[in-house]
């Protein structure tokens, strides 16, 4: 299980913008996983969203 601490990790070694870029990145892959593989589009909508909220945050943090 990861912690706190290993996320504190990844921002300093890589910045937080590049963090979230990952992890929108992620939330998308899940969502194509989750509408080809299990055939849950409301779900995969929903991860969809989470990736367009993250992604925006990266757009804001990107401007600081």
């Amino acid at each position: 299980m990861y912690d706190k601490n290993d996320i504190k990790t990844m921002i300093d070694g890589m910045s937080l913008s590049s963090v979230l870029d990952i992890l929108s990145q992620v939330c998308y892959e899940k969502a194509e996983d989750l509408r080809t593989d299990w055939q849950d589009p409301d779900t995969a909508r929903a991860w969809e969203k989470v990736g367009r909220a993250v992604g925006k945050i990266k757009i804001k943090g990107d401007l600081y």
